[in-house]
This record gives structure tokens, C-alpha cells and sequence, in this order.
């Protein structure tokens, strides 16, 4: 899977990260963040076809789920959201289904507008067949670097892992690089699994992992600095009203358990952190 990378990549990193970013969980700060998040998947059977839905951007109580407000349409798809702290805005990847763009958007906080970074850099300037963001493209994940200026995209293949449903987020003041995985069934025993990896920043291998419990897809999400913890979203689809009820789920790394914290607003897809 191609996986959205943080747009800020701090430079200082590995050794301290190691060995100080698993030690002590973060003491709850002063600040209370904003969670933003847009509604709207692609909801198209055949992947790569046209979307069907187009993203409305929301801000949710990220203790309650509740919805605070709707902001506004994007005008796109959505399926990855993150915000850069060095430029102040809110960047997101658009589906390869997106009838009017496939690539990197900005958000605009006051209206919900989504705008192309370079409008003529399509498919995030990757060459071949189109492909998505958080899509399968192969056996292993394809790790990506997207360039937040000019909506580039750089590819390192074969992260040695395969994930889906995953939600890829920095914590810990921004310098570990989680990628937490959906749960999945062994095919032998029957008996399911989640896992949390610790990434390398530089070219997306593994060099830790974490076992979860109990194993709840929380997908999409991002690293509240409040209290270092993962938060993402739980997806229900009901086959017949084609409408996802969507969850908060808290995932705590330090301890390795995950909580469903509260049922938030329909067809919630993708969630992102403001400080």
C-alpha cells in the first residue's frame, strides 16, 4: 500500500526517538487541539472508477465524537489528511477516482475549499498506471515522500510489511512514525491480530513492532499532542443504505490497547490533529 507520509519530517531523529520515545508516556498539555476531519469516501465498487461522493470538511469534540460544526465542501475526495505546522495548512490526498483531481490539495480551515497544489501534477507526478493513496499496489507497502510545494510524489518500495485499512501518523512530539495496521485473521488458526509499526521516516521499513488489543480497525487517523495518543476511525457500512457508521477509536502505543471511544457523524473517512 502507498501510505501518506507526514508532510514535516523532523532532523533530528532515530537514536533519541528510539530510546526516549518509548519510555514515558506525554503528561496531558494545557492546549486542547482541534480535530478536523472530512466525510465522503470514494464509495465506488470498482476501484479506480469515478467517486460517487465528494468530501465535506468537519470539526468533531475529539472526546465525544460529536460533530461541532461543518465547515464546508471540499469539492474532492479525500482519503489522507495532515497538518503541516511549518506552513499552518491542512494538506490532503485525493482518491484516483476524483472526477476533477487526483493528487495533493490544501484545505482551507474557514470554508472547507480544497485547492490543487500544482493542478497539472496528476497521480502525484508518478508515472504508469494511476494509483492512489492507501490503495494495494502490490505485495509489500510502497512507502511515500510527498513534496507539499509541488505535489510530488517519491516512492520507496518494498517496506518489507503489508498493511491495509492502516493509519500512518508521527507522535511523540512528532518524531515516531506509527503505522497501525487493521486487523487481521491468521489463515490457519482463525485467530486475529493487530499490529502497530514503528517506521523509518527516511524510507518507510520497520524497525519495531507492537501487538494490540483488542484488534479494532482504526484507520486514517493522527496523534493527538495533548496526550500523545492515536486516534482514528472505525467504519460500519450498511450494505443496504450504502451509509458507514463511523467510531473514534484511541489506540495507546505505551500499553497496547485500543478503545472505542464514541460514535461520531456518518460516513466519517478521514481525521486529522490542529495544535
Amino acid at each position: 500500500m502507498r501510505k501518506l507520509c507526514r508532510l514535516a519530517i523532523p532532523a533530528a531523529l532515530l537514536a533519541a526517538v528510539i530510546l526516549v520515545g518509548l519510555v514515558q508516556q506525554m503528561p496531558a498539555q494545557s492546549f486542547s487541539p482541534i480535530l478536523v476531519g472530512t466525510t465522503g469516501a470514494c464509495n465506488n465498487p470498482n476501484q479506480g472508477g469515478p467517486c460517487t461522493q465528494k468530501s465535506t470538511l468537519v470539526q468533531l469534540d475529539w472526546r465525544t465524537g460529536q460533530l461541532i460544526r461543518t465547515i464546508g465542501p471540499v469539492g474532492f475526495t479525500v482519503n489522507g489528511l495532515a497538518w503541516d505546522a511549518q506552513s499552518r495548512k491542512l494538506y490532503a490526498t485525493t482518491s484516483i477516482g476524483d472526477i476533477v483531481f487526483h493528487g495533493l490539495i490544501t484545505i482551507d480551515l474557514k470554508t472547507g475549499a480544497g485547492t490543487p497544489v500544482d493542478a497539472s501534477v496528476v497521480n502525484f507526478g508518478l508515472a504508469g498506471t494511476p494509483s492512489p493513496i492507501h490503495s494495494p499496489v502490490g505485495i509489500t507497502d510502497t512507502f511515500v515522500h510527498l513534496n507539499k510545494k509541488t505535489g510530488v510524489a517519491t516512492e520507496f518500495l518494498n517496506t518489507g510489511i503489508d498493511t491495509a485499512g492502516n493509519g500512518l501518523s508521527f507522535g511523540f512530539l512528532k518524531l515516531l512514525l506509527w503505522n497501525i495496521d487493521a486487523p487481521r485473521a491468521d489463515v490457519n488458526t482463525g485467530v486475529v491480530t493487530q499490529t502497530a509499526y514503528l517506521l523509518s521516516p527516511f524510507d518507510g521499513k520497520p524497525f519495531f513492532s507492537e501487538q494490540l488489543s483488542p484488534p479494532t480497525n482504526a484507520a486514517l487517523g493522527d496523534f493527538n499532542l495533548a496526550n500523545n495518543l492515536y486516534y482514528g476511525v472505525d467504519f460500519e457500512p450498511d450494505p443496504a443504505t450504502k451509509v458507514k457508521t463511523a467510531f473514534i477509536v484511541q489506540v495507546d502505543l505505551l500499553k497496547g490497547t485500543v478503545t472505542t471511544l464514541a460514535q461520531t457523524v456518518d460516513n466519517l473517512h478521514v481525521i486529522a490533529f490542529i495544535p
